[in-house]
């Protein structure tokens, strides 16, 4: 067990400093918005001179749908940051959860579970599709080779730590990590996850930080309070439907 599990520790880059930039976020969702409107306007023109040939038309509308879901889901994660969608946060088992959004990793990451249940307080499916797209972003770094989870419960304090053997940001890197959108050198696209993972951590009186892994890679975790409610009946150790409800 890393001596960075023992305690929740304050150490790397917060998140508030990429949620503030607020210029940053608008220019990121204009060029987000204008990349799916781009595929939407190709591939409707594309359809149109291809109307007789119905494999061809397939394809391209196929296209069009999916970029109109990217469109859709895009400006769901926008409503929740603006607030125009509320979080329905209930207790839920931070194990249950880890569990949940790695299980169709591929290869699995090293997973180090708390023995003691980790309970805390937050909205299910939006907790799952940020975490998911947080650990899916480090996974799918080039220069990764391994990727651990884990969880702990210190005091009335739970930390979920996700780390990579990657190369260690900068503190400039770091900084950017939390700014939708941005991408950085031998990384991919992190979107909004991480800055949604942020805001739900928040509204949940917690906080998430990220910092170099020694002696090379990235960390993350996420802190919260742990709940003394018991998980609810809509535990995430169990199947769920990716859009949720």
């Amino acid at each position: 067990m890393a001596d960075d599990d023992s305690q929740p520790a304050r150490k790397g880059i917060l998140h508030p400093e990429g949620m503030r930039a607020v210029r940053d976020f608008a220019s990121g969702i204009v060029h987000e918005v204008n990349n799916i409107l781009g595929v939407i306007i190709g591939n409707a023109h594309l359809a149109k001179k291809s109307s007789a040939n119905a494999e061809a038309l397939e394809k391209y509308m196929g296209e069009v749908r999916d970029a109109a879901e990217e469109g859709r889901e895009l400006m769901r994660h926008v409503a929740v940051l603006a607030g125009e969608q509320s979080s329905r946060a209930r207790p839920l088992s931070l194990n249950d959860l880890v569990i949940n959004v790695t299980s169709e990793l591929d290869p699995p990451p090293e997973l180090d579970l708390s023995s003691e249940e980790a309970t805390v307080q937050l909205d299910v499916w939006m907790a799952r599709e940020a975490l998911a797209g947080v650990v899916q972003f480090m996974a799918e770094t080039k220069a990764v080779t391994s990727l651990r989870v884990a969880t702990r419960v210190v005091g009335s304090a739970a930390a979920l730590t996700i780390e990579d053997d990657g190369a260690s940001p900068t503190d400039d890197e770091l900084r950017a990590l939390f700014a939708p959108f941005t991408k950085l050198d031998g990384r991919p696209k992190v979107g909004l996850q991480l800055t949604s993972l942020a805001d739900l951590a928040s509204r949940s009186r917690g906080y998430v930080t990220a910092g170099p892994r020694e002696p090379h890679g990235l960390r993350i975790v996420l802190t919260l309070p742990v709940s003394d409610g018991t998980p609810s009946g809509d535990r995430p150790g169990v199947p769920l439907s990716k859009k949720g409800v």
